[in-house]
C-alpha cells in the first residue's frame, strides 16, 4: 500500500464543510471526506509546530520528555523505519521550522526538498524596505518575521507563486516520476494556512469583499481588544481565503493520485497540527506573547481539536468515527498501513548527521513498539475494535515547568474537558503577566490565570462555564487518570511531580 500524508498547519476543524461549517469555502477537502472516514474527535498530542511533527515521526508524545527543539539524534523515525522496510519515502515541506536551524525532522526518508521562503526563512534579502499591510504594532515579530516575509514573497505575481500551491505542485510532480514504484510514503507539509495570511484578493473577496481598512495579516498574538471588531471580521475573512486556496491545492493533489491511477493503491491522510483563536476567548492568536513575556492559552476546542480525514485504498464510502484519537496514533497507524508493524523488537541501520558541518555515520538501532505512546488506528478503519484511548491528552510541553506554559488538556470520552497548568518548582520565579486590557465577556481568557477548568463540551461546546466547582469530584477523576498515564510514559520524575495536585 501506499501512504500519502498531508498536513495543513493551523486548520481549524470547524472551518471546513465536512465538520459544519456552513460559511467558509472548503469544497475539495468536504469531497475528499465524503469518500473518507472522518474522525470526529481527533485532537493534537504534542504542542505547538515542532513537537507535533516530533509526535507524527516518533511515535512518542514530546511533551512528556521534550520541547521545541531539533530532533534528537537517539530518536528512532518513521522515515527510519519505513528505510529498513524498503520503502521509498519522501518528504516535501514548506514548513520552515523542521528544516531550519539543524532540526532535521527529515532524517530518515529517503529523499527531501524544503520550498524555501515561507515565514521568517531566511531566503531574500531585498527589497531591503517593505511595506506593511497595517500599523506596525499589531503586527507580530514585524522587525523580523514580517519584514523577511515580505521579502520573500515581494514578486509574487500569480496564485502558483505562494507556497501552498508550489508545495502541493512538487508533490504531484513527485507522484508522476514515482508512481511505478512498489510501494511508497509520501509526507506533504505546507505552512498555510497559518499566518501571514496574504492569500491573492479574489480568495479574500470571497468573505469580506470591499473591506478598506487595516489588514493585521500576521496579528500580534495578544488579547484581542488592540483590534476592532472591523480588524477581526477581517483577520476571519483572510484567514478564510488562506484556507480555501490550501483547499484547491489539496484537490488538485487528490485529483493527481487519480489521474495517475493511485486511488486503488495509495491511502491518503489529512490533518493539521493545531488550531487558532480568532477572536473566541477574547484573544487572537494560539498563546500570549509580549516582549519578555510568553503564556500558553488553555487548550480550547478551536485550538486542539483537529480534523483528521483518512481514506482506504478503493474506498468511495464516507463513515463517521467517534473514537478519541491524538497526532501521536498516525505513526503505528502508518507503520500498519506499510505492513511493518511489529510487536517484537525492530532492528536497523540509519546514517545519522552527527554535527551540522555534514558529517555522517551508519548507526545501528532497535525499536520497542512497546515504548511507543502511538496506537494504531488500523483496527478502528478495519471495524475491528471501536476504541483506542479512554481520554485524549493535548499539552505543551511539561519540561518548561511553569503553569504559564506546561499547560494540558485532557479529553474524556464522555465529553468532559479538564485544562490543567500544573504547579511551579518555584512560585516566587513567576512572571507576572504585562498590564493590558482582556476580554470582559462570559468565557473570555484572563492572562495570569492558570486555575485548573473543568468544561461539560455535550452542554458547553464553546468552553463558556468553568463548572469545576460543581463537579470537583470528576475532575479529580480525570486528573487521577491523567497522572497515573504521565507515569506510563515514563515521565521523568521531577516533571511528573508538578503534575500530581490538583488545587480546586
Amino acid at each position: 500500500m501506499n501512504v500519502v500524508l498531508i498536513i495543513a498547519d493551523t486548520t481549524r476543524r470547524d472551518y471546513l464543510g465536512c465538520y459544519g461549517s456552513t460559511w467558509c469555502k472548503t469544497p475539495y477537502l468536504d469531497k475528499f471526506a465524503s469518500e473518507a472516514f472522518i474522525f470526529d474527535r481527533a485532537y493534537c498530542s504534542s504542542y505547538p509546530t515542532v513537537p507535533n511533527r516530533w509526535d507524527l515521526l516518533t511515535g512518542k508524545h514530546n511533551y512528556t520528555y521534550a520541547a521545541w527543539e531539533p530532533l534528537g539524534n537517539d530518536e528512532i523515525t518513521l522515515g527510519m523505519i519505513l528505510q529498513q522496510g524498503g520503502m521509498t519515502s519522501m518528504m516535501i515541506a514548506d514548513t520552515p521550522h523542521i528544516f531550519q536551524n539543524g532540526f532535521n525532522y527529515s532524517r530518515g526518508f529517503t529523499a527531501w526538498q524544503w520550498i524555501r521562503g515561507q515565514e521568517n526563512d531566511l531566503w531574500q534579502t531585498d527589497p531591503k524596505e517593505v511595506e506593511f499591510p497595517c500599523a506596525i504594532e499589531k503586527l507580530r515579530k514585524a522587525d523580523y518575521t514580517v519584514t523577511q516575509y515580505l521579502r520573500n514573497t515581494a514578486l509574487f505575481q500569480h496564485e502558483e507563486d505562494y507556497f501552498a500551491p508550489k508545495t502541493m505542485k512538487t508533490a504531484m510532480q513527485w507522484l508522476e516520476r514515482n508512481r511505478d514504484l512498489d510501494n511508497f510514503f509520501l509526507y506533504v507539509d505546507t505552512f498555510d494556512p497559518h499566518e501571514p495570511w496574504d492569500a491573492p484578493d479574489y480568495y479574500v473577496d470571497m468573505y469580506n469583499p470591499g473591506y478598506k481598512g487595516e489588514k493585521v495579516f500576521y496579528p500580534q498574538y495578544w488579547p484581542s481588544t488592540y483590534l476592532t471588531d472591523e480588524e477581526t471580521q477581517h483577520c476571519k475573512a483572510m484567514y478564510a481565503a488562506e484556507l480555501t486556496m490550501v483547499d484547491r491545492w489539496v484537490g488538485k493533489l487528490l485529483d493527481k493520485i487519480d489521474a495517475l491511477g493511485l486511488r486503488d493503491t495509495t491511502a491518503v491522510i489529512f490533518t493539521t497540527d493545531h488550531g487558532f483563536l480568532l477572536g473566541e476567548h477574547g484573544i487572537m492568536g494560539k498563546s500570549i506573547i509580549f516582549p519578555d513575556y510568553f503564556e500558553a492559552l488553555p487548550f480550547y476546542e478551536e485550538i486542539s481539536h483537529i480534523p483528521l480525514l483518512i481514506r482506504l485504498p478503493g474506498q468511495t464510502d464516507s463513515e463517521r468515527v467517534d473514537a478519541l484519537c491524538v497526532s501521536t496514533d498516525l505513526m503505528m497507524t502508518i507503520l500498519e498501513m506499510s505492513d511493518m508493524i511489529e510487536t517484537e523488537t525492530i532492528d536497523g541501520e540509519s546514517t545519522i548527521q552527527l554535527i551540522q558541518c555534514g558529517f555522517h555515520t551508519q548507526l545501528p538501532w532497535s525499536l520497542d513498539p512497546a515504548k511507543l505512546h502511538s496506537k494504531s488506528l488500523m483496527p478502528i478503519l478495519n471495524g475491528e475494535e471501536e476504541k483506542v484511548h479512554d481520554f485524549a491528552v493535548s499539552s505543551f510541553p511539561l519540561k518548561y515547568k511553569t503553569p504559564r506554559n506546561a499547560k494540558a488538556s485532557i479529553v474524556t470520552e464522555d465529553g468532559w474537558n479538564l485544562q490543567y497548568s500544573g504547579a511551579s518548582p518555584d512560585p516566587s520565579k513567576e512572571l507576572t503577566p504585562p498590564e493590558f486590557e482582556c476580554g470582559k465577556n462570559e468565557g473570555d481568557y484572563q492572562m495570569g490565570d492558570h486555575a485548573p477548568m473543568l468544561f461539560n463540551l455535550n452542554d458547553d461546546p464553546g468552553q463558556v462555564k468553568n463548572v469545576i466547582k460543581e463537579n470537583p469530584d470528576k475532575a479529580k477523576e480525570i486528573h487521577a487518570a491523567y497522572v497515573k498515564y504521565l507515569e506510563e510514559c515514563e515521565t521523568a520524575p521531577d516533571l511528573l511531580e508538578l503534575r500530581k495536585d490538583l488545587d480546586i
